[in-house]
C-alpha cells in the first residue's frame, strides 16, 4: 500500500478482512490504517467483521467515523467507518491544468474525470459541430467482445464492457438506451464461441442465452436465429452526449484546431497555452502531434435505413455479422464497413454492403438505405490500447 501514489489511486470502498487482530496484528497495523487514510476520498467507505477496540481506534486516529453494528451471519458486531476528513481542493497542490485535444467520447469523458477530481481542464476541438466520425453518429452500439479464455485480454475486455455500462448509468442521461443487446448465432465460428462462452459462464449476470422466439420478442422484429442476450448494453448518442459533457460550466472549450505541441505547450493559428499536463484523444490524428508508432485508421460507413415494414417495430441493437440499431431519430442505422480506402464521402457500395449484411438478421425485402454517414477508427495490429 505504501507504494501507491494517493495523487493517482484512491480506494471508494475497502473491506477489510485479516482473521481477528489477535491473530494477525500486522494487517490491523497502526500503519495500514495510516496508509488506508491516504488512500482515501470524501466518498470512501470501510467495513470489517471485527469490532476490535484495535480496529476502531485504528480508524478514529486516521480521520474515519467508525460505528459498530449489527454483524453479519453469526457475528454479534461489526464494523462501519466513512473516512471523515474532507480534502479543500481549491487549496490542494495537486490541482493541475490539464489540455485535453480531441472532443470526441474519449476526450470528454476524461474531461468531465479530471473535473470531478478537481482539476482544472480546456478542451480544444476543431470540430465544433460533432459532426465528424464516429462520435458524430446518431447511434453507437456498447456491448463486449468477450472471450472463454482467462486472459488478461479477456479480462481487459469484460471489466471495459462493465465500467463503461455502470459509467453511462451514472450520467443518468437521455442519451443512454440501456435497451439491452442482442448477438445473433449466425454461423459456425459464432456458434462455437457462444458455446464455450456459456460454458465458461452459467451464471447468466452478463449475458445468456436466448431461443429465436424470446429472441424475436425483445428485439420487436423476427429474427432467424437464437443468441446471446446482453441485458445491460445497449445504445448512445454520442453527439448529444459530448454536448451534455461540455456543458460542465467548469470546461473551457476553445474550437481550434491544435497545431503543435510540446510537453506543456499547446499551440493554435495564433495563440498559445501552457498545462501541466496535455492528453491526446484525437485518435489516428494523434500522429500529427507526436511520432506515434503502430496506430492506423481504417475507414467505416453506416447506412440510415427508413422505419418501414416490420422493422420499424425494432426495439433494441441486434448484432451478426453486421447491425442494426434504433435511433433517436425517425430511422434506424446499420453498419459497418471495414475498408482500407479513404474515400471523403459516402458511397452506395457501401450501402449495398450493409444492407447485404442484414440478411443474417431479417428476410424483410426491400430494404433501402435513405442516407449514409461515414468516419475512421483508430486501429493498431494487435487490437489493444496504446501505453505511452
Amino acid at each position: 500500500m505504501k507504494d501507491l501514489d494517493p495523487k493517482l489511486v484512491s480506494f471508494d470502498a475497502c473491506f477489510h478482512d485479516g482473521f481477528a487482530p489477535q491473530r494477525n496484528k500486522e494487517i490491523w497495523s497502526p500503519e495500514v490504517f495510516h496508509y488506508l487514510s491516504k488512500l482515501s476520498n470524501d466518498k470512501t467507505t470501510y467495513s470489517t467483521f471485527s469490532s476490535s477496540k484495535i480496529v476502531t481506534e485504528g480508524l478514529k486516529q486516521n480521520d474515519f467515523l467508525a460505528q459498530k453494528i449489527k454483524g453479519f451471519g453469526n457475528k454479534r458486531h461489526m464494523t462501519k467507518a466513512s473516512w471523515g476528513k474532507k480534502r479543500n481542493r481549491k487549496n490542494d497542490s495537486s490541482k493541475k491544468d490539464v489540455a485535453v485535444i480531441g472532443a470526441g467520447i474519449a476526450g470528454c469523458t476524461l474531461a468531465k474525470k479530471l473535473i470531478d477530481k478537481g482539476h482544472n481542464v480546456t478542451i480544444f476541438e476543431k470540430n465544433a459541430d460533432f459532426d465528424k466520425g464516429p462520435s458524430g453518429f446518431e447511434a453507437l452500439v456498447v456491448y463486449p467482445r468477450l472471450s472463454a479464455f482467462n486472459t488478461p485480454y479477456s479480462h481487459f475486455c469484460l471489466h471495459s464492457y462493465l465500467y463503461s455500462t455502470k459509467y453511462y448509468d451514472a450520467l443518468k442521461t437521455s442519451h443512454w438506451n440501456k435497451t439491452g443487446v442482442l448477438l445473433l448465432d449466425f454461423d459456425e465460428t459464432t456458434h462455437k464461441r457462444f458455446n464455450d462462452l456459456l460454458k465458461a459462464r452459467q451464471d447468466e449476470k452478463i449475458f445468456k442465452k436466448v431461443s429465436r422466439d424470446v429472441a424475436s420478442s425483445l428485439a420487436g422484429i423476427s429474427v432467424p436465429n437464437s443468441g446471446l442476450y446482453f441485458k445491460d448494453a445497449g445504445w448512445l448518442n454520442p453527439k448529444n452526449l459530448i454536448k451534455d459533457l461540455l456543458n460542465n460550466s467548469e470546461i473551457n472549450f476553445i474550437p481550434q484546431e491544435v497545431k503543435k505541441i510540446t510537453k506543456t505547450k499547446v499551440y493554435i493559428e495564433d495563440n498559445e497555452y501552457s498545462f501541466d499536463h496535455i492528453c491526446l484523444c484525437s485518435s489516428f490524428e494523434s500522429n500529427k502531434l507526436i511520432d506515434l508508432k503502430g496506430i492506423s485508421k481504417k475507414r467505416g460507413q453506416i447506412t440510415y435505413l427508413s422505419k418501414k415494414l416490420d422493422i420499424a417495430n425494432l426495439k433494441i441493437p441486434i448484432c451478426a455479422e453486421g447491425y442494426i440499431s434504433p435511433t433517436s431519430k425517425d430511422f434506424l442505422i446499420t453498419g459497418s464497413t471495414y475498408s482500407n480506402s479513404f474515400i471523403e464521402k459516402a458511397t452506395l457500395e457501401d450501402d449495398l454492403i450493409n444492407i447485404q449484411k442484414l440478411k443474417l438478421i431479417t428476410d424483410q425485402k426491400g430494404l433501402k438505405g435513405i442516407g449514409s454517414d461515414y468516419g475512421y477508427r483508430s486501429t493498431t495490429q494487435d487490437h489493444l490500447p496504446l501505453c505511452r
